[in-house]
């Protein structure tokens, strides 16, 4: 069982270290068939290896790999490994991506059936083995990531943390509009610093790497891999090429096959969609030539103004009585404060509707008042006159007794409007 782990970790998208003498037999073999396919007998290392002024149109690893691949190759990358040869370094590392098109071009599986064919002497062998050996008895971590992503649904995809938290693959899966399984593939490294983990991606296109995601985990105190979930947010940009932000939940699993399983599965938790439900910021990828047209509420920022100020609320009930709430909306802050004692708001929000017509205010209330959630509407035209009128609206909410209650109201501004 220890060898079939060890060859699955070495098989996977981690980077793996090759000793000096197993790079050089590689890099050999690989540029024995370059030469051979090309009937080439000598070539510069800019044009080889396809970095600097190297000619596009004639024959270069960077082209060959790149048809093996499917993906962009960066030549300075091969050149840099080769240096690293040349320099003497007892030890070379690859990175994932590079280690499988390397084994692949020359027709092998991986590492392993590399080590069988072209490594006979045996002192070298068995170094070789011991290094990848130890490489990857570090444990591999199973995550599956959920976020609120593109078209408003949720997105998952299985998320592998590798080599003791040092460098992951992340693997978005989504379908199209035929139902078919699409996936898109991030990978990149983690910086572990106070009590977050930092994870930056990258991804290949079919021209040049780029960077992807970025996200941000708190871990605490203790070690990542203790909690079942973790929590974070995450920045980057979608398919239709908007900026994004917003939260991501990533939780653990005990195997790849049950990562897997969840990661393609149509179902969500309940306790996931509840935490990430249109919790999804997104900025246009447009630039405004006027800031009326800084978004599709621009043209009413001048009544959004004016709505900072205190108020008094009148809440009317069915049986004819009336009741009371002095607030205060902070200006140029837009907090909803009670200004009574002993009750306080949470959880408010303001925002004008119907192209700025209607004001609406929606708050919890936390002490002894009858109401512990409201939500408000009412015309914003009296509100703002010189005398400080009246306006009447309508209200829904919830009592303290856990009855659903609506009403008339009226909102009564405490002084004139301060622009």
């Amino acid at each position: 069982m220890e060898k079939l782990g060890y060859m699955e970790n070495t098989k996977g998208s981690g980077s793996i270290s090759l000793t000096k003498h197993t790079f050089e037999r590689l890099i050999t073999s690989i540029l024995k068939l370059f030469k051979h396919r090309h009937s080439l007998e000598d070539i510069s290392e800019n044009q080889l290896y396809g970095f600097g002024n190297y000619d596009d149109n004639l024959p270069s690893l960077k082209k060959e790999f790149e048809k093996t691949s499917n993906g962009f190759i960066n030549g300075k990358y091969l050149y840099n490994k080769y240096r690293e040869l040349q320099s003497g370094k007892p030890q070379i590392k690859i990175n994932g991506y590079y280690k499988n098109v390397f084994f692949k071009y020359l027709g092998f599986n991986d590492v392993f059936d590399f080590l069988k064919y072209e490594i006979n002497d045996k002192t070298e062998l068995h170094e070789q083995q011991k290094l990848l050996k130890d490489e990857t008895t570090s444990k591999t971590y199973y995550y599956v990531m959920y976020y609120y992503g593109e078209d408003k649904k949720m997105t998952k995809g299985h998320f592998t943390i590798l080599n003791n938290w040092k460098t992951f693959e992340l693997v978005f899966v989504y379908k199209d509009t035929n139902e078919n399984i699409v996936t898109y593939t991030l990978f990149g490294t983690i910086l572990q610093q106070n009590n977050f983990a930092y994870f930056e991606t990258s991804l290949f296109t079919e021209k040049r790497k780029i960077k992807g995601a970025n996200f941000i985990f708190y871990i605490g105190k203790s070690t990542p891999t203790e909690r079942p979930i973790i929590i974070g947010t995450y920045s980057s940009f979608d398919k239709y090429d908007h900026c994004i932000a917003g939260k991501i939940i990533a939780q653990q699993f005990d195997s790849k096959d049950s990562m897997m399983a969840e990661a393609f599965s149509d179902y969500f938790e309940p306790y996931i969609s509840q935490e990430l439900v249109k919790i999804r910021f997104i900025n246009e990828s447009s630039l405004p030539k006027h800031t009326l047209k800084l978004s599709n509420k621009s043209p009413y920022s001048d009544v959004f103004g004016r709505i900072p100020n205190k108020y008094t609320l009148i809440f009317n009930l069915d049986d004819g009585t009336s009741t009371k709430l002095n607030i205060e909306i902070e200006k140029y802050h837009y907090n909803i404060l009670c200004i009574e004692n002993n009750i306080f708001i949470e959880n408010d929000r303001l925002s004008l509707e119907n192209k700025g017509q209607i004001l609406e205010i929606s708050f919890d209330v936390f002490g002894v008042f009858f109401l512990q959630k409201a939500a408000i509407f009412a015309k914003t035209f009296y509100l703002f006159q010189e005398s400080t009128e009246e306006s009447s609206g309508v209200f829904s909410g919830v009592d303290i007794n856990n009855n659903l209650v609506n009403g008339s109201m009226v909102i009564q501004p405490r002084e004139k409007v301060r622009i």
